[in-house]
């Protein structure tokens, strides 16, 4: 049910001159029920398939019920009737009135479109009326559509129902029209809408800025003979993700044979992008383009070999005639798409004249004709050959001169459904067959230049409908929807306010796909499974049985639990503190799914079955976190609980606990008795647990577990520690607790194990004394003579990555032995929170087999802007934030010289400027601090090879730095022994002084200049001092900077001068008109050029350029 729309109240305004208004047509509800419809609801192309109308005359208004139906009607072969509410539907100020189909309910698979007006009138008066309107499409789920606040109760209200109610009389009109859906979508709302139920399609999932990519992706796997040459390429030993052939094998499989949108995550990243490039949207032509080139790589020496060149290439030539002489000068290229102009063309037609039309040089533009001196001549391009398959870029982004920017252009450009591309042949083509191209697919884009959103039309079969790709919809589509809808131009009957002009469409094609007639059987031929590589079939069939397990488990994951069981085993495969390590990878661990409901005694059986011991011969200890930060066990499940369920027994002795953790007890022969011992709350005995530690290996292990009397002393038990150690009974030992972590304490074994507080599940660490000497051995080899000693170091044990400063990045490598070394230049060392710098350095060293006074480390976590020397002298445990411990990561740079030369010196990174200041060369050169001139760092250019490239020129050199992108300030002697002694690296900038500068008066003046893009803060190249000279014209000036800034004359002609105040709050642009520079200009102020920014390579989205990994 919907809201209404606002009702129009039909009645003549008296008040108005008939000179002054146009007379409105009387209407009246019985007679001109079609014209009411045309004007409510005015056509909008849809073809009608029956209009009816339905005339309900209530008599005793005030006697309804809260709710009644009308009498039924039939409309386009179907029953309808008015559902009325006279007092309101939720709400009690407006009467509620909805149109209903009456059979939707009883046939779920029907849907009806119908437009309808509803007219309420005076009986006697059936031109008095108010008047709403909709459309609707009536299905099962929104069976009945109309006005919830139709017209208002208020007496007071002119038109309202009680100005049309007569003796409690008033009549209700239905004009419905019914609408023919000839795509079956009209008016959906797309809820619960099955794209492959209805177009037999699927789509792809969009992650995030990828529709781009999926429009493309359509309309090539669509183009049947290229998927079919993608399935050629073997890939049976290819991984997904490293491997686009076999990833977009999968997409195609998957296009054709899932039910639901197919995701592209595993396609991109075998691109090598991760989940922010899947945020940039990027230009659909340079995609396919960088896409293409490396699946023409791919299908080298393969069944696929050549099959891109023969479907997208063709042959064009472009020339230049001589007029007057006979020569001619041509060269033949490839292409794999053409690039149409839109601005100036109003059809596909046009565009291609345009793009063949020939430019006549003459006059100073005359050709210089190899040994015919200059001569006027005609500059063309011309077809030599079409490819198969035809894809057509349109230039919908454009540079504009005039505005400095790119833009889209938005103008009406129509294309047909078939085109005859013989006219733009050359003579000598072969036109042995015919180049009618028929329409295929139509990639387009809505928005502007800064973003928006990319779909596809795409015809799949020959003469079968089209459809609109959207992402992971797809609905079918009309020829009015491809073709009108996205010719671009103004939008007909949409005015844009204030100026009142028509808006233009901001949705329009940017690439069309065309089809040479004579081969669309060919290329469109259908794929059968022969074509499928059967690795692939079997390979999804696999993962296809895999996900519905899992579908199936997770459906049923409430129902389930974790359950841990250590065993002795586990206890004695523990090299490290506590019981053990309770992690799901620790092998020695069974870790089990089990039913929530499955009870203690089921359990009991199957562990019974599994370790082959009747149910009396073990028994199970619940396990629990101390507050010590320890896992220990706490008591045995006593038989009361054998029918309880395992998550009943979590919850009630384990709260805090998600997963249930056991101890499996097994029985002993030395327990002397047919049981366990008893347990009682006041049990005299304890199960402890038993460690060995070796100095000799340095390594602790279990050993297993022991009952000990409460009240016994310690020492009654060391002969059987002894044994359980392997040592002799004479053998002096030591004896320690593991309490906590980094609380290892000494044992004393006169105590009696009550007064040394040892209960149930502490373990307790036994080693041979060492001597005196081999302590101190032991100790100068940075190992460890006790336990105690040993575990503490343990605790303090970090994992830390190291990266290197400057990744090497790959383009293309074969070489797969020399990738995979590259790819381990990032590693993983187990270090100690102990370690300082030069410590971590040899172990990185040794791992890079490098010399550690030639590797610097560098503390990413550290702030500001200078790393600290050497970790400032810091251990690692003090470097490391808390946060990071989990996944500690540093950086490393392998130097050319030693660190310590390197930290005794600055490293200087010198711009050099020349010829201009637009050819900028770095040289890296390490300057010592205590540099005492600058002729020093000229020196050392020299040694770099640097040198000046200016034909002749002064040869002196002014060194410079700058900040945010202005000049800061010229280097001396002075400054540069600063600098140098103070920073461990500097940029600046050098460039020859110029030879005006030679000639400065007292009367002249230095400006800097800086340039920037349309704001000043958006600052750009290479910023400069430039002289100014008293009363100089400003054409001369003007003429001086562009000399300056080595821009020639196409890109000088785009800057704009401006004198810009110090603090930057007065721009003011210098015209033509302008007499000397130096009469306007300020003490502090600066010249800003303002132009297009180049120096970044950005693409029109401002993201860089696109690349797939090789």
């Amino acid at each position: 049910m919907e809201e209404p729309s606002h009702p129009d109240y039909i009645e003549q305004d008296t008040d108005k001159l008939m000179t002054d208004v146009k007379p409105v047509p009387v209407l009246s509800v019985l007679d001109d029920y079609e014209m009411i419809a045309e004007k409510d609801n005015p056509l909008t192309g849809e073809e009608i398939t029956d209009l009816q109308v339905f005339h309900w005359d209530i008599e005793r208004w005030s006697d309804l019920d809260h709710r009644v139906n009308s009498p039924s009607f039939e409309a386009g072969g179907h029953t309808w009737d008015v559902l009325l509410f006279p007092k309101g539907n939720n709400q009690n100020e407006f009467v509620s009135l909805y149109v209903d189909l009456t059979h939707a309910k009883s046939h779920p698979d029907d849907s009806v479109c119908a437009q309808f007006v509803v007219c309420i009138s005076r009986p006697s008066d059936p031109t008095h009326y108010v008047t709403s309107s909709a459309q609707h499409r009536f299905v099962p789920e929104e069976s009945d559509w109309g006005f919830t606040r139709c017209i208002s109760l208020d007496p007071k209200k002119p038109d309202g129902l009680y100005a049309l109610l007569e003796d409690d009389r008033v009549r209700i009109t239905v004009i419905l029209r019914v609408v023919k859906d000839t795509t079956g979508i009209l008016w959906h709302n797309f809820i619960n809408y099955d794209s492959k139920k209805v177009t037999g399609y699927v789509g792809l999932q969009n992650q995030g800025a990828t529709c781009y990519m999926n429009s493309l992706f359509q309309s090539l796997y669509f183009t049947n003979s290229f998927r079919k040459a993608v399935y050629q390429i073997p890939t049976e030993h290819d991984e997904p993700t490293k491997s686009i052939a076999l990833a977009l094998q999968r997409v195609f499989f998957n296009l054709q044979h899932m039910n639901t949108a197919v995701g592209t995550t595993e396609l991109t990243k075998s691109f090598g992008w991760d989940s922010f490039e899947a945020f940039r949207q990027h230009d659909v032509q340079e995609f396919n383009r960088v896409l293409q080139d490396n699946l023409e790589i791919k299908m080298k020496n393969t069944p696929a070999d050549g099959a891109i060149k023969n479907l997208f290439v063709g042959r064009m030539k472009s020339y230049i005639k001589c007029i007057n002489v006979n020569f001619e000068s041509s060269r033949s290229e490839d292409y794999y798409d053409i690039q149409l102009n839109v601005k100036g063309c109003k059809n596909l037609e046009d565009s291609f004249k345009d793009y063949i039309t020939e430019e006549t040089l003459e006059g100073e533009n005359k050709y210089m004709a190899e040994g015919h001196g200059l001569q006027d001549a005609k500059k063309g391009v011309i077809f030599e050959s079409f490819p198969p398959v035809l894809h057509l870029q349109l230039k919908r982004f454009e540079y504009d001169m005039m505005r400095d920017m790119m833009v889209k252009i938005n103008d009406r450009h129509e294309f047909p459904t078939e085109i005859d591309l013989e006219p733009y042949l050359s003579e000598n083509a072969d036109k042995s067959q015919g180049h009618k191209y028929i329409l295929h697919g139509v990639l387009v884009h809505s928005g502007d230049l800064t973003g928006g959103h990319y779909f596809a039309f795409v015809k799949p079969e020959k003469t079968g409908p089209w459809f609109k790709f959207d992402d992971d919809r797809v609905i079918p589509a009309t020829l009015k929807e491809v073709l009108e809808e996205n010719y671009g131009g103004e939008m007909t009957g949409v005015i844009r306010p204030p100026m009142n002009k028509p808006m233009n469409r901001f949705t329009n094609a940017y690439m069309l796909v065309y089809i040479r007639e004579c081969m669309l059987d060919q290329i469109l031929a259908p794929l059968t499974d022969q074509d499928i590589p059967r690795h692939l079939i079997e390979r999804t069939e696999s993962e296809t049985r895999q996900r519905e397990l899992e579908r199936k488990e997770k459906e049923q994951q409430h129902l389930y639990m974790r359950v841990m069981i250590a065993t002795d085993e586990t206890f004695r495969a523990n090299r490290r503190f506590d019981f053990a390590s309770f992690d799901e990878k620790n092998n020695e661990l069974i870790v089990a799914r089990l039913r929530k409901d499955l009870t203690m005694a089921q359990l009991k059986e199957d562990i019974s079955k599994d370790i082959g011991l009747p149910k009396n011969q073990f028994r199970l200890w619940l396990m629990v976190n101390r507050q010590n930060r320890t896992i220990r066990i706490d008591s045995p499940i006593p038989d009361e609980e054998d029918q309880s369920g395992l998550d009943e027994i979590r919850k009630r002795h384990t709260t805090n606990q998600t997963v249930l953790r056991l101890y499996l007890e097994k029985y002993r022969p030395e327990y002397g008795q047919p049981a366990f011992p008893p347990y009682q709350m006041s049990n005299p005995y304890a199960l402890i647990f038993i460690k060995l530690y070796l100095p000799e290996t340095q390594t602790i292990q279990g050993l297993g577990p022991m009952y000990i009397h409460k009240d016994a002393k310690v020492s009654s038990i060391l002969d059987d520690l002894r044994r359980m150690a392997g040592f002799e009974l004479d053998q002096d030992i030591l004896l320690y607790e593991e309490i906590r972590p980094a609380m290892i304490e000494v044992v004393d074994t006169h105590n009696t194990f009550n007064q040394a507080e040892i209960q149930d599940g502490d373990i307790l660490i036994v080693q041979r004394t060492v001597s005196a000497e081999e302590s101190e051995y032991l100790i100068s080899r940075d190992e460890h003579p006790t336990a105690d000693s040993y575990l503490n170091y343990e605790v303090g044990k970090i994992s830390v990555w190291f990266a290197p400063v400057h990744p090497t990045v790959h383009e293309e490598d074969d070489d797969e032995d020399e990738s995979e070394s590259e790819e381990e230049e990032e590693f993983e060392l187990m270090l100690h929170k102990d370690m300082g710098y030069e410590q971590i350095s040899e172990r990185v060293a040794k791992e890079l087999g490098v010399d550690s006074d030639k590797l610097r480390l560098i503390n990413p976590y550290v702030t500001g802007k200078v790393p600290l020397k050497r970790f400032a002298g810091l251990k690692l445990g003090k470097i490391l934030p808390q946060t990071a411990y989990h996944r500690a990561k540093f950086l490393y740079e392998k130097l050319d010289v030693s660190l310590e030369e390197m930290e005794s010196k600055c490293m200087v990174t010198v711009v050099l400027c020349t010829p201009t200041l637009k050819d900028e060369v770095p040289v890296e050169v390490l300057m010592p601090k205590d540099s005492y001139m600058l002729k020093d760092l000229m020196t050392e250019l020299a040694k770099k090879g640097a040198t000046f490239k200016t034909v002749s020129g002064t040869r002196e050199v002014r060194f410079f730095d700058e900040i945010h992108g202005k000049f800061n300030v010229e280097y001396n002697d002075e400054i540069w022994r600063d600098r140098v002694s103070a920073f461990n690296a500097l940029k600046i900038y050098a460039e020859e002084i110029p030879e005006e500068e030679m000639m400065k008066t007292d009367h002249d003046m230095y400006v800097s200049v800086f340039h920037f893009q349309r704001t000043t803060s958006h600052t750009h190249s290479v910023p400069f001092l430039f002289l100014l000279r008293e009363n100089e014209p400003w054409p001369e000036t003007k003429k001086r900077l562009q000399s300056r800034t080595g821009l020639d004359d196409k890109e000088w002609s785009k800057v704009r001068v401006n004198i810009v105040s110090r603090d930057e709050s007065l721009v003011a642009p210098v015209t033509d008109e302008e007499d000397a520079l130096t009469r306007n200009i300020q003490q502090g102020d600066m010249i800003g050029l303002d132009h297009m920014d180049k120096t970044a390579r950005m693409d029109r989205h401002g993201n860089g350029a696109i690349f797939i990994r090789g």
